[in-house]
């Protein structure tokens, strides 16, 4: 008589336990392998909008504005600079229904008056249809965030202090590439166009109803913000527990200009730990917005001459200043 084969119970149990430690390191390692896709794509993002930007400065000897606005003033009114590259990353039928003479609100139940400034008397129904649009080159495929449909992650540099342009008052303000009160031209970037940044990235605000998620978020701090220094200080007070009071949905749309949603600072370096925050309302706005990713260890970034690098988080606050300034005088690599 054969005697009856199979496996035992212990037998069985091994060979599970084998299995799930391999699994437990497979796991990992896909991981890894699927996120170093995403920052290749985002990477490749990057060059797009880069390659984007020298286009455009080849027709019109000069970076794209970062405030243009129609037959409006207040910030509402501003138009960003992806507006401005979208017919040089293939969504030229988007830019053809822009109409650049109305101001970007798309709704009369957008509008608002600023103390001392028109607002839009007819709104540009025509905003809808292009703001709307979710255009995947300014996506990071890293962020599962919010505002996928109409939002943003790569935005200009706007140099590192808090305000718009260089004043005794602001001193180390105005000094990046898509300058807030001027058009910078090629001539006006002695530090060279591979040694200044011209886009990051940064993460999608939270969408929460209550509460903040540091990382993403922007805090408002009623200080005065005057150096990049200072706003380093006054973001960390106005992080502090208890503060309730500020914005959830920075990166919503791409369509507008400003800080919250398509520009940054070189305040402090990529996904510093102190949280962004802002003093003031519409214009002027005082804020620091720091380059932020999910990439483990760093952000990417495109330089002014079209290429793309990686920058440690470790990188010193010094340097990654000096890679924002236009016109600091200072030559890193």
């Amino acid at each position: 008589m054969n005697a009856r084969r199979g496996f035992t119970l212990i037998e069985l149990l091994a060979v599970l336990g084998i299995i799930s430690i391999l699994i437990g390191l497979l796991l990992p390692a896909v991981q890894a392998a699927r996120e170093a896709s995403r920052r290749l794509q985002c990477q490749n993002n990057l060059r797009q909008l880069g390659l984007a930007v020298q286009a455009y400065v080849g027709i019109h000897q000069a970076f794209p504005p970062a405030t243009t606005n129609g037959a409006v003033t207040h910030y509402g009114g501003f138009f960003s600079i992806h507006v401005h590259l979208l017919p040089y990353v293939e969504r030229t039928a988007i830019y053809d229904s822009v109409n650049f003479v109305l101001g970007t609100w798309p709704t009369t139940a957008l509008l608002f008056s600023v103390k001392g400034m028109p607002f839009e008397q007819t709104a540009n129904a025509a905003a809808a249809t292009a703001m709307n649009q979710q255009i995947s080159t300014f996506l990071c495929p890293s962020d599962a965030g919010q505002f996928a449909s109409t939002g943003n992650n790569y935005r200009g540099n706007v140099g590192v202090g808090p305000g718009y342009g260089v004043t005794t008052e602001l001193p180390d303000s105005g000094n990046g590439i898509f300058n807030e009160v001027e058009i910078v031209r090629i001539s006006q970037v002695p530090d060279g166009l591979s040694h200044t940044a011209l886009l990051s990235e940064r993460l999608r605000g939270s969408g929460l109803a209550s509460g903040f998620d540091p990382r993403r978020d922007l805090y408002q701090t009623m200080a005065p913000i005057v150096t990049a220094d200072g706003a380093l200080k006054a973001c960390r007070i106005a992080a502090r527990p208890g503060n309730t009071v500020g914005s959830t949905v920075m990166g919503s749309i791409w369509f507008w200009t400003g800080r919250d949603n398509t520009l940054y600072t070189h305040t402090q370096n990529p996904n510093g730990r102190i949280p962004d925050c802002a003093n003031g309302g519409a214009l002027p706005q005082q804020d620091m917005s720091t380059a932020r990713s999910n990439h483990p260890g760093g952000v990417n970034a495109a330089m002014c001459d079209g290429s793309v690098r990686f920058f440690q988080e470790t990188i010193s606050i010094p340097v990654w200043r000096a890679f924002g300034t236009r016109n600091g005088g200072e030559i890193v690599d």
